[in-house]
């Protein structure tokens, strides 16, 4: 079968589409004939050997996938052939064939688009778990997003949204803010022009923020913390910025903020200790949330990039480029 294969821990450059062997069929597995795969910043960590996880050499990349279901294991009762499904694989999913454990496959409702269905995976589940399980958001706080034209930014804006908060995207560039408010955003801050806490202020004068959404890390997490009220919150999903932030515990103590962490990952068996199956049922009500708020027109997936598995190397210079906007994904099937 047609794979992007690692052989070696390296730079994601050095990967190629090749001729692969399909997977064998594990015990409570599906097997799934790919449609489209998910790009994020985690995979160039994969393929370099320095996520939480290291997968056993040679192996396809690839974490989350869309398409239709060829056969399962004795006893698997979540799917069956022929259903369209997503899946929470880990890795496998850069290749025209994949399987997962049945504990994270989620047949697709036939009214949800396969690229939009790809999107309301990870990036939609990690909105809603860190702004509803960690950061405990509620109808009519502001929540700020950074990076809010992303696949996680956006998904945080329409969630946030959907949950009745007042929502502030942060975004580079005029383009990106633009988009932001046609998916929901209230006002938008272009951080390429204005200084965020400036912004802020200018947003909010004397208030402050109860909750900030950060998939980016660096300076903008510094000055975005800065900027919450006493008793706000502020919810870390990732370093897209390429750089920690540096935080002085003091401040956390004279605003009584809060600064947390969320790794959705952690709920579908990527993490050391694989705790998919203890988490399903708290996943599959995530999951059937977004199925229900699709539906009813509350959120509306931007799959605005979409390469052939041959251009991946393409697909994610674009997106750790941060030139992309939406959900970016590959698509498989030929």
């Amino acid at each position: 079968m047609r794979a992007v294969v690692c052989h070696r821990f390296c730079d994601y450059h050095d990967l190629r589409v090749e001729d692969f062997p399909e997977p064998g069929l594990p015990p409570r597995g599906v097997r799934i004939a790919v449609e489209f795969a998910s790009l994020s910043f985690s995979i160039s960590l994969w393929i370099a050997g320095k996520y939480q996880v290291k997968p056993p050499l040679p192996f396809v990349p690839g974490a989350e996938i869309v398409g239709r279901v060829l056969e399962t294991a004795p006893g698997v009762a979540v799917c069956r052939p022929g259903q369209r499904v997503l899946a929470f694989v880990g890795w496998g999913g850069y290749a025209e064939q994949a399987v997962s454990h049945e504990s994270t496959v989620y047949p697709l409702p036939e009214e949800i688009d396969s690229a939009a269905a790809l999107h309301l995976g990870i990036s939609y589940c990690t909105a809603y778990g860190a702004l509803v399980w960690r950061a405990n958001l509620t109808a009519g706080e502001t929540l700020l997003v950074l990076a809010g034209a992303g696949g996680a930014g956006l998904a945080a804006v329409e969630v946030g949204r959907a949950m009745g908060a007042r929502i502030i995207a942060a975004a580079g560039g005029a383009g990106k803010c633009a988009i932001a408010r046609d998916h929901g955003a209230h006002a938008t801050i272009d951080y390429q022009k204005e200084e965020l806490s400036d912004a802020v202020h200018r947003l909010m004068p004397g208030q402050g923020l109860n909750v900030v959404f950060d998939p980016v890390g660096g300076s903008l997490s510094e000055a975005a913390l800065r900027s919450l009220r006493l008793g706000g919150r502020l919810v870390s999903i990732g370093f897209a910025s390429g750089s920690m932030p540096q935080i002085q515990p003091n401040l956390l103590l004279v605003k009584n903020v809060s600064l947390l962490g969320f790794n959705f990952g952690a709920y579908v068996g990527w993490s050391p200790v694989d705790e998919r199956e203890r988490y399903e049922p708290q996943v599959r009500a995530i999951i059937q949330r977004l199925f229900e708020w699709y539906a009813q027109g509350n959120i509306c997936p931007l799959a605005a990039g979409i390469y052939p598995l041959e251009r991946f190397t393409e697909a994610l210079d674009a997106l750790l480029g941060r030139s992309t906007v939406g959900k970016v994904a590959l698509r498989v099937a030929t």
